[in-house]
This record gives structure tokens, sequence and C-alpha cells, in this order.
């Protein structure tokens, strides 16, 4: 049965013309992690990624400014890409007018911003939430963003509890 099932896949690769260093660069694709690292390359990031359906822009220092009045609610920001997640393209900082920034933060993996992103105008859509960390996961956090980045960290910098206000995004524009 094994001999049959081998058999067809030859004739199907030989009918269809795909070489064996093509089906592995195939299967390969089809790895998340590759798909990733293929996502993150990307020489020109300008395109649509994600869902928008919001018309208004609100502005980042608005939002800053008064973040519990925008707690849940789904706005569009425009600004600069000031910072894309080096390891899943999973987060942008976004700098508004004022040099203000907020993070972007979308599925891993469901949206992916190229690294090549930074310095390029943004608008994104997703919903304002709030994150409250005790001190130890605020420490945890910052390891995290520093390991991230590849940077080290001081633990002793934290010195308590913090809320982090960021965007769920669903959705951005990149020109």
């Amino acid at each position: 049965m094994k001999s049959i099932f081998v058999a067809a896949i030859l004739i199907a690769c030989l009918a269809i013309g795909c070489t064996p260093s093509e089906q592995s660069a195939n299967s390969e694709a089809g790895n998340p992690q590759d798909a990733i690292k293929i996502a993150l390359a990307k020489e020109n990031p300008a395109g649509a990624y994600g869902v928008m359906n919001l018309n208004q822009s609100a502005a980042i220092s608005a939002v800053l400014k008064q973040p519990e009045a925008f707690e849940g609610k789904a706005v569009r920001i425009e600004g600069t890409i000031a910072e894309v997640c080096p390891k899943k393209g999973c987060w942008i900082d976004v700098r508004g007018s004022e040099g203000e920034k907020i993070r972007v933060k979308v599925n891993d993996g469901e949206i992916v911003f190229p690294l090549s992103s930074n310095g390029h105008q943004t608008t994104v859509e997703g919903v304002v939430e709030r994150i409250e960390l005790t001190e130890t996961q605020a420490k945890n956090w910052k390891a995290h963003e520093a390991e991230e980045k590849g940077e080290t960290f001081d633990p002793q910098s934290v010195t308590g509890p913090m809320t982090i206000w960021r965007i769920k995004g669903s959705g951005a524009e990149i020109k």
C-alpha cells in the first residue's frame, strides 16, 4: 500500500513538473514560522494588512491623554511607524504628530508587519485596551521587551505595578 502511495506522488510530480527541491520549498512555505520570516523580510511594506472599517481618525495624543474615554472602543489613528517587533512583526509602535507613541499589537501570525515598515506612514485601526500589571508582571514584561530587542534589562528599574495602554490592532495601511 505504501509503495502505491509513493508511486502516486511520483506520478503526480512528473505530471505537474515539480522537482524535489520545489516540493521541499513548497512544504517549508506552509510552515507558519517560515511564513512569518518571509513577511518580516518583505522589502516594500506598502499595502493593506487586516481589516479596516472606520472613516474618522483620532489623534494619538488624544487617546493617550484620556485613554479611559477610549477604552474598549474602536479607533483609527495615523502616524509614523517608529518600531516593529523584531521577532514576529506582531506589534508596531506608532508615533503621532506631537512625538507621542502608542503600541499596536496584533495576534501573532494573523498580521505580520515587515521590519522595513520603520519610518513609513501608517493608518491603524483597533480597540484601545488597558493592561494592568503587578510589579512582578511588569518586571517580566520589561525583561521580555528587552530580550526581544536584544537589550539589557535592570529589574531594579521597575519599582511597582504599571498600566499599559495599547491598541489591539485589527488592520493597518502602510504607505
